[in-house]
Protein backbone atom coordinates (compact mmCIF):
# COMPACT_ATOMS: atom_id res chain seq x y z
CA UNK A 1 0.00 0.00 0.00
CA UNK A 2 2.65 2.50 0.45
CA UNK A 3 3.95 1.89 -2.94
CA UNK A 4 0.93 2.83 -4.21
CA UNK A 5 0.47 6.00 -2.02
CA UNK A 6 4.39 7.37 -3.67
CA UNK A 7 3.24 6.43 -6.60
CA UNK A 8 -0.08 8.46 -6.26
CA UNK A 9 1.27 11.49 -4.44
CA UNK A 10 4.75 11.70 -5.29
CA UNK A 11 6.46 12.98 -2.44
CA UNK A 12 4.03 15.66 -1.50
CA UNK A 13 3.81 13.92 2.08
CA UNK A 14 7.50 14.44 2.52
CA UNK A 15 7.00 18.04 1.31
CA UNK A 16 3.70 18.68 3.88
CA UNK A 17 6.31 16.85 6.45
CA UNK A 18 9.15 19.79 6.08
CA UNK A 19 6.87 22.31 5.58
CA UNK A 20 5.09 21.79 9.01
CA UNK A 21 8.70 21.62 10.52
CA UNK A 22 9.51 24.82 8.87
CA UNK A 23 6.65 26.23 10.11
CA UNK A 24 6.87 25.66 13.49
CA UNK A 25 10.45 27.21 13.39
CA UNK A 26 9.99 30.41 11.35
CA UNK A 27 5.92 30.80 11.09
CA UNK A 28 3.25 29.54 8.70
CA UNK A 29 3.52 33.24 6.66
CA UNK A 30 6.90 33.13 6.01
CA UNK A 31 6.93 29.23 5.03
CA UNK A 32 4.36 30.55 2.74
CA UNK A 33 6.23 32.95 1.54
CA UNK A 34 9.63 30.87 1.11
CA UNK A 35 7.50 28.12 -0.52
CA UNK A 36 5.86 30.69 -3.12
CA UNK A 37 9.09 32.17 -3.91
CA UNK A 38 10.36 28.52 -4.72
CA UNK A 39 7.32 28.13 -6.72
CA UNK A 40 8.52 31.00 -8.51
CA UNK A 41 11.82 30.21 -8.89
CA UNK A 42 10.97 26.90 -10.64
CA UNK A 43 8.73 28.32 -13.42
CA UNK A 44 11.22 30.60 -14.20
CA UNK A 45 13.76 28.01 -14.65
CA UNK A 46 11.08 25.54 -16.94
CA UNK A 47 10.47 28.94 -18.68
CA UNK A 48 13.86 29.43 -19.31
CA UNK A 49 14.33 25.36 -20.71
CA UNK A 50 11.53 25.05 -22.63
CA UNK A 51 12.97 25.97 -25.67
CA UNK A 52 14.88 23.25 -25.53
CA UNK A 53 12.48 20.89 -24.40
CA UNK A 54 10.66 21.61 -27.58
CA UNK A 55 13.34 20.43 -29.54
CA UNK A 56 13.22 17.39 -27.89
CA UNK A 57 9.41 16.47 -27.92
CA UNK A 58 8.87 17.80 -30.84
CA UNK A 59 10.22 14.83 -33.06
CA UNK A 60 8.61 12.70 -30.57
CA UNK A 61 5.12 13.99 -31.09
CA UNK A 62 5.80 13.89 -34.41
CA UNK A 63 6.80 10.31 -35.07
CA UNK A 64 3.57 9.56 -32.60
CA UNK A 65 1.12 11.05 -34.07
CA UNK A 66 0.19 13.63 -31.36
CA UNK A 67 0.83 17.13 -33.57
CA UNK A 68 -1.98 16.39 -36.02
CA UNK A 69 -1.13 18.76 -38.58
CA UNK A 70 2.34 17.59 -39.47
CA UNK A 71 0.75 13.99 -38.79
CA UNK A 72 -1.48 14.72 -41.59
CA UNK A 73 1.35 16.01 -43.90
CA UNK A 74 3.86 13.02 -43.35
CA UNK A 75 0.87 10.94 -44.32
CA UNK A 76 0.34 12.46 -47.60
CA UNK A 77 3.78 12.60 -48.36
CA UNK A 78 4.39 8.99 -47.39
CA UNK A 79 1.25 7.61 -49.73
CA UNK A 80 2.70 9.91 -52.91
CA UNK A 81 3.62 7.83 -55.56
CA UNK A 82 7.21 8.54 -57.48
CA UNK A 83 6.10 9.16 -61.31
CA UNK A 84 7.96 6.92 -63.79
CA UNK A 85 10.60 8.44 -65.44
CA UNK A 86 10.05 8.30 -68.99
Amino acid sequence: MSFFTMAFMGMAPFGTLLEGALANWIGAANTVLISGGICILGTIIFSINLPAIRKIVRPIYIKKGIISEIARGVQVASDAKIPPKP
